[in-house]
């Protein structure tokens, strides 16, 4: 069975906790690694929009229960 399909099999509440431990997993193992190149164009343009008053910034807390809102 491949990966795609066991998470396809989940629910969205099964998903996302599936999403957290894996992030949890990432984050927390090698502390070391570095992001990828790709990443830093990334976070320079939301930073840019962000000091340009286009994106707003929202504490992670506030923002999961947005996400969590959404899906119910």
């Amino acid at each position: 069975m491949s990966l795609e399909t066991l998470i396809g099999g989940l629910t969205r509440d099964e998903q996302i906790v599936a999403m957290e431990l894996l992030w949890k997993r990432l984050t927390t193992e090698d502390p070391s690694a570095e992001p990828p190149e790709w990443h830093r164009g990334v976070v320079a343009k939301r930073v840019a929009a962000i000091e340009r008053g286009e994106e707003a910034v929202s504490d992670w807390a506030d923002a999961k229960k947005r996400l969590a809102d959404r899906l119910r």
